[in-house]
């Protein structure tokens, strides 16, 4: 399929149907059909004082985080694979072994071996780590990072990076239906899995978040 970009104006009829009008679907609440009395009683029963982990970051994790410094510098910085070696706690030793994929040691877990590609994209300041544990034949962790200027976003000079993770059926140990090289090294005593951390992602994204920022903005102002 072939996408018209930001610079080609676009139309009513363009827009992605398979034939079926968006007011025949149902479960979609706009304001021609409730009106906002009703849907701020939707949004009341919806908001929580309080929520459990587990309702805030079952699924998913994101941590957002602001650095003092031009958002092309913090771009090329994080596209760099060889940067995880300076602002994760714990992945080093990383070696390209052809392909575009990279081999290092994850010491989160005992003698470990991560697998991890880079994937990065110029012009939507976007930068995907597809990786996983003690292999490379499927990345199924997926560290997906957006980096924007503040300026325009913020009205002030820098950059907003936000970080997503998925949670893969894969982190979860009462998952059956894995392949071997997935079930043969979760079910290893020597170690935890990297699914047992999942709990601590967001605390654990957040400080390496802080230190990406705390790297970043040091070398702006000093070098």
């Amino acid at each position: 399929m072939q996408l018209r970009d930001n610079l080609e104006l676009w139309t009513k009829d363009s827009i992605v149907t398979n034939g079926i009008n968006s007011k025949k679907i149902p479960n979609v609440c706009v304001y021609e059909d409730v009106t906002i009395p009703e849907v701020m009683e939707k949004l009341k029963d919806v908001t929580k004082q309080t929520d459990s982990q587990e309702g805030i970051f079952g699924t998913y994790c994101t941590v957002c985080e602001y650095i003092q410094c031009p958002v092309d510098m913090a771009f090329e910085y994080a596209a760099n694979i060889y940067s995880m070696e300076e602002w994760t706690y714990s992945v080093r030793q990383l070696k390209h072994i052809g392909g575009g994929l990279y081999k290092g040691l994850d010491f989160l877990g005992e003698n470990t071996s991560i697998y991890i590609r880079a994937e990065a994209y110029p012009d939507s300041k976007v930068v995907d780590f597809p990786c996983a544990w003690d292999q490379g034949q499927e990345l199924w962790m997926r560290y997906h990072y957006r980096f924007l200027d503040a300026m325009p976003t913020l009205r002030k000079p820098g950059t907003i990076m936000l970080w997503t993770n998925c949670k893969h059926p894969y982190y979860e140990r009462n998952v059956a239906d894995v392949p071997s090289y997935i079930s043969e090294n979760r079910n290893r005593t020597d170690r935890e899995w990297i699914g047992d951390f999942w709990p601590y992602f967001y605390p654990g994204h957040q400080l390496e978040a802080r230190n990406m920022k705390a790297i970043l903005e040091y070398r702006f102002a000093n070098g």
